[in-house]
C-alpha cells in the first residue's frame, strides 16, 4: 500500500491571452499550493486498473484524471494493476485543481509503486497530455509563474507566510464553459504577472492582493451573483485581498495571519457554502 496527498491550488492572479491553435488559451497566472488536499492509496493488483472513492460525484472510469494516468503508465508496464482509493476533500470543478492535483500523485505513486524509475521530465511528459494544470502537480515547489497554456512553470517563493480563507457556494463550473464565454474586450488592456511575482518574491501581502485580478470573473460573476455575494462578504477587515480562483465559484481571501484568516472564516459561515482555513502546503496532508 502506498499513499499519496493531492493538495489544491488557488490563482493569485489569473490573466487571459489569445486562444491557442490547440484550442487552450494563453495564460499568465500564479499558482500557489495550499493544504486543503486529497489522499490517494495506492495498492498493487494482478491486472486492470480499480478506482474507488467516497464523493458520490466522482466518476470511476476514463472521465476521472486518475484512471487516465494510471492507464498512460499501464502502457509502460502492461502486466500491472492497481487499485486506488481516494479521499475526497477538494471540491469538484470549484477552480481549485482537485483533479489534475489527482492526476500528478498518481504518476508520482504508480512510477514508485511500479518500479517505473521514470525521471520528472518524463512524468511532466505524460502530465501534459493528461491537462494544462496536472505539470504544476509535479512540480517541487509550492509556488510557480504559470504562462503558455499554464504548464511552462517558472519556480518563484514568497518571503513570508500568509493564510488564506476560501468559500464555495453550492455550484459548480464548467472550465470549459467559463472561457469559451470569454470576450477579450472583458480583460482590459494587456497585463501580465510581473508585478504580482515582485510582491510575493518580497513578502508584500498586501501589496499582491490590491493587485490580484482574475480574467474569468466577469463570466463567472455575471451568469454566477452569489459568487459576487461571496466576494463581498470576504472583504473584511484584516484580508489583504479577494478573488475568484481559476474559473471558480471557489473565492478567497489572503490574510496575514491565521488568527485573522480563522476569524473571517467565522464571520462569512453560511448554511449554504463551504469554507475552510488553509496555509501554504508543507507537504502534510
Amino acid at each position: 500500500m502506498l499513499t499519496r496527498h493531492a493538495p489544491a491550488k488557488v490563482n493569485l492572479g489569473l490573466i487571459v491571452h489569445a486562444r491557442r491553435t490547440d484550442g487552450y488559451h494563453e495564460i499568465s497566472t500564479i499558482f500557489v499550493k495550499i493544504s486543503l488536499a486529497d489522499t490517494l492509496c495506492f495498492e498493487e493488483a494482478a491486472t486492470g486498473i480499480t478506482l474507488a472513492c467516497d464523493h458520490p460525484e466522482v466518476p470511476n472510469d476514463r472521465h476521472n484524471l486518475i484512471y487516465r494516468a494510471a492507464a498512460l503508465l499501464q502502457l509502460l508496464a502492461p502486466h500491472r494493476g492497481v487499485r486506488v482509493h481516494l479521499h475526497k476533500r477538494i471540491p469538484v470543478a470549484a477552480g481549485l485543481g482537485g483533479g489534475s492535483s489527482d492526476a500528478a500523485a498518481t504518476l508520482f505513486g504508480l512510477n514508485r509503486l511500479w518500479d517505473l524509475r521514470l525521471s520528472l521530465p518524463q512524468l511532466t511528459a505524460y502530465a501534459r497530455q493528461l491537462g494544462a494544470d496536472v505539470p504544476f502537480f509535479l512540480h517541487p515547489g509550492v509556488m510557480a509563474v504559470g504562462r503558455g497554456r499554464g504548464d511552462e512553470l517558472e519556480p518563484l517563493s514568497c518571503a513570508r507566510e500568509f493564510y488564506l480563507v476560501l468559500v464555495k457556494p453550492p455550484l459548480a463550473v464548467s472550465t470549459a464553459w467559463v472561457y469559451s464565454q470569454l470576450r477579450f474586450e472583458l480583460t482590459g488592456a494587456p497585463k501580465d504577472t510581473t508585478i504580482l511575482k515582485q510582491y510575493l518574491e518580497s513578502g508584500d501581502i498586501a501589496g499582491l492582493g490590491a493587485v490580484c485580478t482574475n480574467d474569468l470573473e466577469a463570466v463567472v460573476l455575471t451568469q454566477f451573483p452569489v459568487v459576487q455575494a461571496v466576494k463581498l462578504a470576504l472583504q473584511q477587515p484584516g484580508t489583504y485581498g479577494v478573488s475568484m480562483s481559476g474559473s471558480g465559484p471557489t473565492v478567497y481571501a489572503l490574510c496575514p495571519s491565521q488568527d485573522v484568516a480563522q476569524r473571517v472564516a467565522e464571520v462569512v459561515q453560511h448554511r449554504d457554502w463551504e469554507v475552510w482555513v488553509c496555509r501554504l502546503w508543507d507537504g502534510e496532508g
